[in-house]
C-alpha cells in the first residue's frame, strides 16, 4: 500500500509540474480553444444553411430548391433535369419570365443546404401549411420526373421521394 501513495504522489508531482513549469495550462487552454473554435464554425456553417431555407416563403420555390437537389450530382442541376426544372418553373409554377430569377433563388437555396433531408426538413412546414393534397401529390410526380430526367431513379433518389411522400401524404392506418 505505502508504495502505491508513493508512486500517486510521484505521478501527481509531475502533474503539477508540468502544468506549471512545462506550459500544460497553455497546452489545456489551447485544446479548449480549438475545439471551441471548431464548435463556432460548425453552429456558422449550420446557421448559413439554414439562412437559405429560412428566406423561402413560397412553396413554388421551395418545390423548385427540392426538384434541383434531387436532379444534380455535386451540386451542378443535371441537363435533362434542368430542363424539366425550367419547364416546371414556366408552365406548372407560372413564373413565365421570372424563371431565371426564382431558378437562381432555388440553386441558391439547394446548393448552401447540405443535403436533400435537411433541404426538405425546413420546407416541410410550408408545404403542409399552404398546398392541397392534389398539389402535394403534384409535387410528389414531378420530383418523380426529375429523377426519371436527371438520368433514372436510383436507390438514393427513391429513399429522397419516399421521405417526401411520407411526410406530406401519410398512409392512413387500414381500419379492422
Amino acid at each position: 500500500m505505502p508504495e502505491i501513495v508513493a508512486i500517486l504522489s510521484g505521478l501527481v508531482g509531475l502533474f503539477v509540474y508540468w502544468l506549471i513549469r512545462l506550459d500544460g495550462m497553455d497546452a489545456i487552454a489551447a485544446q479548449f480553444s480549438t475545439a471551441a473554435r471548431a464548435r463556432r464554425a460548425q453552429r456558422s456553417r449550420d446557421a448559413e444553411a439554414r439562412a437559405a431555407v429560412r428566406s423561402v416563403t413560397e412553396p413554388r420555390d421551395g418545390a423548385l430548391a427540392l426538384m434541383i437537389k434531387l436532379g444534380s450530382v455535386d451540386d451542378v442541376l443535371l441537363p435533362g433535369a434542368a430542363t424539366l426544372v425550367d419547364d416546371a418553373a414556366r408552365h406548372v409554377f407560372g413564373y413565365g419570365d421570372k424563371v431565371v430569377e426564382h431558378r437562381t433563388f432555388a440553386e441558391y437555396v439547394a446548393r448552401n443546404t447540405p443535403s436533400f433531408s435537411v433541404l426538405f426538413r425546413e420546407l416541410a412546414p410550408i408545404f403542409d401549411k399552404k398546398l392541397s393534397p392534389d398539389e402535394k401529390r403534384d409535387l410528389i410526380e414531378l420530383l418523380h420526373e426529375v429523377a426519371e430526367a436527371a438520368g433514372g431513379m436510383t436507390p438514393v433518389r427513391e429513399a429522397m421521394i419516399d421521405e417526401v411522400q411520407a411526410r406530406l401524404l401519410p398512409q392512413k392506418p387500414a381500419r379492422a
